[in-house]
């Protein structure tokens, strides 16, 4: 069967063998979905990728396939929780809660997430899109938890 699945181009350039664990596992990680639920996911997501005949993935590939697997579910928080915004929502909801920990003042948390995303990637207009879809985001979980 791992003949019959892709390779995952990663941000290193390099190649690894497409592992339906890993999807799980960030599934597990970055959502608030059921091992059960997850498994579901991962084993769909193989389907596909197996069916599709891709030979090489990214991880943005993937992901966004996993978001519409998740829609068609049902699965809407999960899927808002495992969307990228420039990076994974999970990675920048990191970053926040991080620069939460430093005791930061509220309304200084975005000035040092700022900082701290212009120093790895050094574009301020990248960062202006993930804070609005990270707020915008955050809004449509909170109402979906009413």
């Amino acid at each position: 069967m791992y003949d019959l699945l892709p390779k995952v181009k990663t941000s290193k350039n390099t190649e690894e063998t497409f592992e339906p664990k890993r999807i799980y596992n960030s599934l597990i990680e970055e959502t608030n979905m059921t091992p059960q639920e997850a498994n579901e996911v991962a084993i769909e997501l193989t389907r596909r990728v197996i069916a599709y005949k891709i030979k090489v993935l990214t991880s943005p590939e993937i992901r966004e396939i996993v978001c519409s697997i998740l829609l068609e579910k049902g699965y809407g928080k999960a899927r808002f929780m495992y969307t990228r915004l420039g990076l994974p929502f999970y990675d920048f909801d990191k970053l926040i809660t991080s620069t939460k920990k430093e005791k930061t003042e509220e309304p200084q948390i975005f000035e040092k997430i700022e900082r701290k995303i212009n120093e790895q990637i050094r574009k301020r207009r990248v960062y202006n899109q993930m804070k609005f879809e990270y707020e915008e985001i955050n809004k449509i979980i909170k109402n979906i938890n009413k």
